[in-house]
């Protein structure tokens, strides 16, 4: 065993260094937290990933995307690992390892050539604009896609040596599974044709008629993405500039991420749109021209292999390059992870005529790329951490502006969050998440005046229900009930669902004595969510009004066990047990330590 073993690592030597390589890179993200951009909606508040709920998976979309095998291989992770996001990064970390065995295999395959092979293995794993997508949580679906589109690859080529219906069906199997898995693979016809081209050297309809059955199902995904990208929100009109100009934009793209291969510095997670100026559209028309007098000549001078691998990234692109507006940026790093093979294989190409030993080279790429991508990996520590680089590399981004804001405030860096989300406002003041963040803030503050103002201006611009919730909760901070409740109700005609509104509707409830009321919306809003501290709480208040000390106790059990730091519940459990002439000094002590003064009274009258 041991000597089949040694075999095997000397005989892929460099493929062997290259993964242990790429585990020290990345070990640190076993030690990082996730960041706020899609990862609490896609995990770790995730109530169907939490609570494995196959159906739900299955049949909701997440963030803009139906990819229920993604969501999924998320639910396992929180089966076996929870909120620990080390274990997360773990799952990405051992697919993108994945994903290196299989980009050795496919090259070898189809360069039959030990030095492109290794080369292409070595600047997948190492370079640094893939730290973006093995180090982003919510990225595993960009990571687990392309499993299984290598794997589907892999058993093409079987099926075009062997003609086993096997190897096609199982081909088939495989690309519905990325298609699951993230709605990009739609482009694997077209990558097929590529390797046909490869392949046979030549161009050729002769094997198309195999990629019907592939044609027709990436048409029904792509459909399916395009209406969930609409239903959240993630077609970007903003950016819908006429067609010339997205043509430019896409040509303008394709030369920066040429540049980001060759020169992975300044990597940033945002790269704003650049300004609609003469220079931009001449650079991106000329990179298209480029491209195309690029594509002409292997077709005149019969260079096949170049050409397939051109129209390889090619493909693998041209979902991104905004022809279809959507997000906020005209390029990502994360958007590079399969074009990447294309261009690790046109280098290889390249190296594979120079009088080069395959070792060397490879070498001299893992160095500098390992250097560079654990330089790289230091700016993802923290979701602050994150985007305060971004902000010093791309300032005055309303996107990052804001979310350095919300941070800011989760970590109770008040002050620094208000000034990011002041000046969000103000680089984007027809942008209602600026000013429903700023509401929160102040809510926060106990500044619901203030709060409101903030929440009118965002309501101003759009009808966002949670506007009208965080102005609810403002309007019963000040005792208003009657507005409180207009808005929560407002709120629950449009969306039943909607936790945080049955939990306005029952505090005012609550307050005015209407306690059945209270207990059937407080038992909505654990219906809902049973993850929440603050319902539980609330509902043993009402236990509590109605003298069942027993439920109330155990209403606060609960509530600190999802949250021991509850200090407050650690006072009404003691009255709840003074109630019921128990023993309440050790919950008194522990509430009055944190100088919450009905406890502290509390204990200076019971337990002295």
């Amino acid at each position: 065993m041991f000597s089949k073993l040694q075999k095997i690592i000397s005989q892929n030597l460099i493929l062997t260094i290259a993964l242990l390589v790429t585990l020290i890179v990345y070990y640190k993200f076993l030690f990082f937290g996730h960041i706020s951009w899609d990862d609490p909606e896609m995990v770790f508040k995730n109530k169907y990933v939490r609570n494995f709920d196959i159906k739900e998976l299955f049949t909701n979309h997440f963030v803009g995307n139906y990819i229920p095998i993604t969501m999924l291989a998320h639910a396992l992770g929180w089966l076996l690992f929870e909120n620990n996001n080390g274990g997360h990064h773990l799952i990405n970390l051992l697919f993108h390892l994945i994903n290196g065995i299989l980009i050795y295999r496919l090259s070898k395959r189809l360069f039959k050539n030990d030095l492109i092979a290794n080369i292409a293995a070595v600047i997948f794993l190492l370079h640094p604009i893939q730290v973006e997508s093995v180090g982003w949580i919510s990225e595993l679906k960009n990571i687990l896609s392309t499993t299984f589109y290598l794997a589907a690859i892999l058993y093409y080529l079987n099926y075009t040596e062997l003609s086993k219906k096997r190897d096609y069906v199982l081909c088939l199997l495989l690309f519905v599974l990325g298609c699951l898995s993230k709605s990009s693979v739609v482009v694997f016809p077209i990558a097929l044709i590529c390797i046909d081209i490869l392949i046979q050297k030549n161009i050729s309809l002769k094997f198309n008629i195999n990629k019907i059955p592939f044609i027709l199902l990436a048409v029904l995904f792509g459909i399916i993405n395009i209406k969930t990208q609409t239903a959240d929100l993630f077609i970007n009109h903003s950016h819908e500039f006429p067609f010339y100009q997205r043509i430019a934009f896409a040509g303008f793209a394709l030369l920066k991420y040429l540049v980001l291969f060759l020169l992975p510095l300044n990597l940033s997670v945002i790269y704003p749109y650049p300004e609609i100026t003469t220079p931009v559209m001449v650079v991106g028309f000329l990179g298209c021209l480029i491209i195309l007098a690029l594509l002409l000549f292997f077709i005149k001078q019969k260079k096949y292999q170049s050409l397939a691998v051109v129209l390889f990234i090619l493909a693998n692109l041209i979902l991104v390059l905004q022809f279809l507006p959507f997000g906020e940026v005209l390029y990502a790093d994360r958007y590079m992870y399969v074009p990447l093979i294309g261009f690790a294989w046109l280098l290889g190409l390249l190296f594979s005529k120079l009088k080069i030993q395959s070792f060397v080279v490879a070498l001299i790429f893992m160095f500098l790329f390992s250097v560079f991508s654990f330089a790289r990996s230091g700016d993802w520590k923290s979701a602050l951490n994150l985007y305060e680089d971004i902000n010093k590399k791309y300032p005055n981004q309303f996107i990052v502006l804001n979310s350095t804001g919300v941070e800011s405030m989760f970590l109770n860096e008040d002050n620094k969050a208000l000034d990011y989300l002041n000046k969000a406002v103000f680089v984007a003041p027809r942008n209602y998440k600026g000013f429903y963040n700023r509401g929160l803030l102040y809510l926060k503050n106990n500044k619901p005046e203030d709060a409101i103002k903030s929440f009118n201006q965002a309501l101003e611009l759009y009808q966002y229900q949670k506007a009208y919730v965080g102005r609810a909760t403002a309007y019963y901070m000040m005792g208003d009930l009657p507005k409180a409740i207009n808005d929560a109700n407002y709120v629950l005609k449009q969306e039943t669902t909607n936790a945080k509104a049955h939990f306005v509707l029952g505090n005012c409830y609550n307050d005015l004595n209407r306690l059945e009321d209270a207990m059937g919306e407080y038992n909505k809003c654990i219906e809902l969510d049973n993850n929440e501290a603050d319902f539980y709480f609330k509902r043993a208040i009402v236990y509590g009004k109605k003298q069942d000390f027993n439920s109330c106790i155990n209403e606060i059990n609960t509530c600190l066990q999802l949250n021991p730091n509850y200090y407050e519940a650690y006072y009404w459990r003691g009255v709840a047990k003074v109630n019921l002439k128990q023993s309440a000094c050790e919950d008194f002590k522990i509430a009055a330590q944190k100088n919450y003064e009905p406890a502290i009274a509390a204990f200076n009258r019971f337990c002295r």
